[in-house]
């Protein structure tokens, strides 16, 4: 079994190429990225490093080549990933692989509003009528969102401001994610199925500030304001417009209810329980601290 990992440069992608190296041979591993000599590391301890861009769809059929079992990491940029998906696909059914990973989204589900999730759902639509085997790891919110990017400024101005209105998500350490990601890259039998990958308890934004007050010893208070409300200041911030409406769909999505999948997949997966977003906080203690 020859197992791949594309856009392997990429956080989630690297991690989980760690965990894979821990329970197959280097030389069953695959990786495939637009930037080889970032991969050093890793074609030091003997796995393949090959070079392929989605926006090249000419330089994927020998990134594929030899492929069973393929991790498609869910690329970024909004409106266009579809049609890189989209060239990753068909390059990996046209190379023979048998099986594509996919990381796709908690939210990803018809009627939410998230601006995100369009992308994931036409995603599933390729690689439903693709003819591969499918499996589809829908990762939960990432904790280090907040922990590293939302909630050091917020404590810096004493309030974390948002449109959540104290809802909720199960927020989840992208290092799960890489675990349970590499668990299914290894293994057989998950052909077909879908999984939820999420932290093992249920956050609002407010209780986010709570802990992150308790660990970095500041006091960090919480505001929901109305939508509109929420647009105007982030505007006002010089926030680009596609950026704005993706924070702004967020909370609309989050209070619906559409963070709120709960799941156990992380210690199915792994044999080890999901980590609180707590010890996530405790590791950047320095950097909610302002240190």
């Amino acid at each position: 079994m020859r197992i791949a990992i594309a856009g392997a440069s990429g956080q989630l992608a690297r991690a989980t190429a760690k965990y894979l190296l821990e329970k197959v041979s280097p030389d069953d591993v695959v990786l495939i990225t637009r930037n080889v000599d970032a991969l050093a590391e890793f074609a030091d301890a003997g796995a393949a490093v090959r070079y392929g861009d989605y926006d090249r769809p000419e330089s994927l059929p020998a990134a594929f080549e030899g492929v069973d079992r393929l991790l498609l990491v869910s690329l970024h940029e909004l409106g266009h990933r579809v049609t890189q998906h989209r060239n990753a696909i068909d390059a990996a059914a046209a190379a023979g692989v048998r099986q594509i990973v996919y990381t796709s989204y908690i939210m990803a589900e018809p009627g939410c509003p998230s601006t995100v999730v369009p992308d994931h759902l036409r995603t599933h639509e390729l690689l439903d009528a693709s003819g591969l085997e499918v499996t589809y790891l829908r990762m939960g919110l990432f904790a280090e969102t907040p922990v590293t990017q939302i909630l050091p400024p917020a404590i810096a101005r004493g309030v974390l401001v948002d449109n959540t209105a104290h809802a909720k998500g199960a927020f989840v350490h992208r290092d799960d994610c890489a675990a349970a990601a590499a668990a299914v890259l290894a293994s057989s039998g998950h052909e077909g199925r879908t999984y939820d990958v999420t932290g093992p308890e249920l956050l609002g934004f407010d209780d986010l500030t709570t802990l992150a007050a308790g660990i970095s010893g500041r006091p960090v208070g919480y505001l929901s304001v109305p939508d509109d409300e929420l647009d105007a200041q982030l505007r006002a911030a010089g926030v680009p417009d596609d950026v704005r409406g993706m924070i702004v769909s967020f909370g609309v999505s989050l209070r619906a209810g559409y963070g709120e999948p709960l799941s156990d997949a992380v210690e199915r997966l792994t044999g080890r329980p999901a980590r609180p977003v707590s010890d996530l906080m405790e590791r950047h203690r320095d950097l909610l601290a302002g240190s």
